[in-house]
């Protein structure tokens, strides 16, 4: 009989509603001062830029800024629905939900460069992920990175077929 230890689940690393409204909110703020100060002491100043043209720097610091905002707020919403969409598959009764338990075999760690896969079979079950997987399910710390899987560990992985890889929910080692 195995004594398991969990390793990862990712229960574990919920993200942060709260941040995600208060990074909305924060945004708005910012728009709405800039604003406030072109319409108060900014109107009529102006930049020069290397090429000579002139911009209101109020105005001209808006797109860039949410722009980028708006890229990093929507990565953490998806992060916040993967999350929710992984939560609710380890709480349910799911077929979708597999477990599998047995040594590592047939591992190929990352490349040292840090691209490409890490791939193992367990019972004949192949896993594979990057590191740079980030707002994907599942595990996905390689080797390089921290990980934990090598040859012949025992494990029980608790998994679902993501369309193109089996996501590891849950691992547990001895």
């Amino acid at each position: 009989m195995h004594r398991f230890h969990t390793v990862y689940s990712t229960l574990d690393n919920a993200p942060s509603k709260p941040w995600l409204i208060t990074g909305y909110i924060l945004l708005m703020l910012f728009v709405c001062v800039c604003i406030a100060l072109y319409f108060t002491i900014g109107r009529n100043l102006k930049v020069t830029l290397r090429g000579g043209g002139k911009v209101n720097p109020f105005l001209a610091v808006i797109p860039p800024v949410v722009v980028f905002a708006l890229f990093y707020l929507s990565t953490e919403k998806l992060k916040i629905d993967v999350y929710q969409h992984d939560k609710d598959l380890l709480n349910s009764s799911n077929k979708e939900l597999k477990v599998v338990e047995g040594p590592v075999r047939n591992y190929f760690p990352e490349k040292r460069d840090g691209h490409g896969n890490e791939e193992f079979t367990v019972q004949d079950t192949l896993f594979h992920y990057s590191h740079f997987e980030e707002g994907r399910s599942g595990y996905h710390q390689t080797f390089f990175y921290g990980g934990v899987i090598r040859p012949n560990l025992y494990v029980r992985i608790t998994y679902y077929y993501d369309g193109d890889r089996n996501a590891i929910l849950k691992l547990e080692t001895e």
